[in-house]
């Protein structure tokens, strides 16, 4: 089952390790790695996002039986419109977690951030990443600058 949870600097070693590999193909080039120096950074940079005054972040970690296997998180870039990404750990993937912390995520970020819409998107080349978005019920607009896009509305009462 996955949970989401708040990040801390206690973090760094596995968000390194879901940063690297073939999980930033698509970000950060496959060569990339990320070293726990770089996620102690990175984590600091998420602490401060989420709780800075007026909050504009959201940030999450994606475990599973307490193991750290992602990252989710949202940024609210005007009144009505958040975009939402994600990352998973590559031996975590093709088991639903993704899909799951999606519909965990989305009802937080239009709860705290009054958004109307969450936006996301993702490269062609990484189709899994369209029906995780499909399932956890985003509409695909079309392609934009080489990407898929993908929007949800806040439900209805």
């Amino acid at each position: 089952m996955v949970t989401l949870r708040m990040l801390t600097p206690d973090d760094a070693p596995a968000v390194a390790r879901i940063y690297s590999g073939a999980s930033v193909r698509f970000t950060h080039g496959e060569d990339y790695r990320m070293t726990v120096e770089d996620a102690a950074v990175r984590l600091k940079k998420i602490h401060d996002q989420d709780h800075a005054v007026p909050r504009t972040h959201w940030n999450r970690g994606i475990t599973v039986a307490g193991d750290l296997i992602g990252v989710i998180k949202s940024r609210k870039h005007s009144p009505d419109l958040a975009t939402l990404s994600y990352i998973l750990r590559e031996d975590t993937w093709g088991h639903g977690h993704a899909t799951d912390a999606v519909r965990q995520f989305v009802p937080l970020v239009f709860a705290e951030s009054a958004v109307a819409r969450v936006e996301a998107k993702h490269h062609p080349d990484n189709p899994a990443s369209g029906r995780v978005l499909a399932k956890a019920g985003f509409t695909r607009l079309g392609v934009h600058e080489g990407y898929a896009e993908y929007r949800i509305g806040l439900p209805s009462p």
